[in-house]
């Protein structure tokens, strides 16, 4: 699932995508989750925030199925 440090630069980065509306429009424009997974990467690698696809991954899990436990 990754280190710490990993999951805080993911959630640092999270915290630019909702401040930054460019960053937020062009991570909805992926075309498929391997893209967006790609994307994330590369533009918070850009950022200073470096985390592995893995922790990526499971933080798309761990949000669908948070969603699904509200709406379901």
């Amino acid at each position: 699932m990754g280190t710490l440090d990993e999951r805080q630069n993911l959630e640092h980065f999270g915290d630019l995508v909702l401040a930054e509306r460019e960053l937020h429009d062009q991570l909805r424009a992926a075309a498929n989750e391997e893209s967006f997974i790609a994307l994330a990467i590369r533009l918070g690698t850009e950022r200073g925030c470096v985390f592995p696809a893995s922790v990526v991954a499971a933080a798309l899990r761990e949000q669908r199925r948070n969603w699904q436990e509200r709406w379901v």
